[in-house]
Formats: C-alpha cells, sequence, structure tokens
C-alpha cells in the first residue's frame, strides 16, 4: 500500500470510491432520498477540482486506488474507503495522513451518523451535531460534529 498525492484525471475514480461507500454503508443511518441525493451536484469534474486544490491523498495498491482523503489546515473534508477494502486498516492509514496534512494542533471533521463510531475509536469526541446540506438542494443529513487534540508544535 502506498500514499501519494492525487493526479488530475483521477477525479471519476474518488467519485466512484465516494458513490460505492456511501451505498454500502450509510443505508442503516439514513433514508433512501438522502442516500440517492448524498451525489447531487457532484461529479467527476467536481472531485478535479477537489484535486486541483492540493489537499487529497489515494491510497493505492497494485495499480488501483483503493480510498482517499482529503484534508485543509485543521480540517479533514473528506474520507472515503472502497467498500471491498473496508475493515483492513486503510481508514485509519488513510486518517492519519489527513491528521498529519491537517497540520499540528486539533483536527476537526464532520462524520455521517455511519462513521462516527470509526473516529471514535481513533481518538475523536464528538461536539455537536448539526445537519448537512450541499448542495442546498440535497436532501439534508445529520451529522456528528468531532475534533481531536493533535501534536501540539513544540
Amino acid at each position: 500500500m502506498r500514499l501519494r498525492p492525487a493526479q488530475a484525471g483521477e477525479g471519476q475514480i474518488l467519485y466512484d470510491i465516494t458513490k460505492a461507500a456511501t451505498e454500502a454503508k450509510a443505508g442503516a443511518f439514513y433514508t433512501q432520498a438522502q442516500v440517492r441525493g448524498w451525489m447531487a451536484g457532484r461529479d467527476a469534474r467536481h472531485y478535479e477540482a477537489v484535486i486541483a486544490e492540493g489537499g487529497v491523498r489515494v491510497a493505492e495498491q497494485a495499480g488501483a486506488v483503493l480510498g482517499f482523503v482529503d484534508a485543509v489546515p485543521g480540517l479533514i473534508r473528506r474520507l472515503y474507503v472502497r467498500p471491498e477494502a473496508m475493515g483492513q486498516g486503510l481508514g485509519r492509514l488513510l486518517l492519519e495522513a489527513g491528521c498529519q496534512m491537517a497540520g499540528p494542533g486539533a483536527v476537526r471533521l464532520e462524520a455521517t451518523l455511519h462513521a462516527a463510531g470509526f473516529y471514535a475509536s481513533c481518538g475523536f469526541v464528538e461536539t455537536g451535531r448539526a445537519m448537512f446540506a450541499d448542495p442546498p438542494e440535497r436532501a439534508p443529513v445529520k451529522v456528528v460534529l468531532m475534533r481531536r487534540e493533535g501534536a501540539k508544535p513544540g
């Protein structure tokens, strides 16, 4: 397994991973309308723009991208793993890479209900709950606001 920066032209791969992971896990916590709306307004071009911002790392094995993390200072914005690669430690590997990318100090994220337990097991604590709808026409979903204290600059 190797982590590397996402490359231009991989937007469709990131879209496919996000869609597959959402469809595999979200249905137990969200309505079908919410799950169907998850990808509203998102396509390969959307993810190409995300890649262009420079904060995406992908996990690649044998030439296949199995997951990705997107982070900016102080914030993990996205973390998704292909369903067939879940439960093998890849999420933790990506999360730690994302936390390093987010920099020293506290790291925040908005966890979906089905992912909050995973983040809690990695040291994140709940700081609140909110409704998330992006784009606004998407069916809103409840998210768990979480935070983990990071290494302090020394």
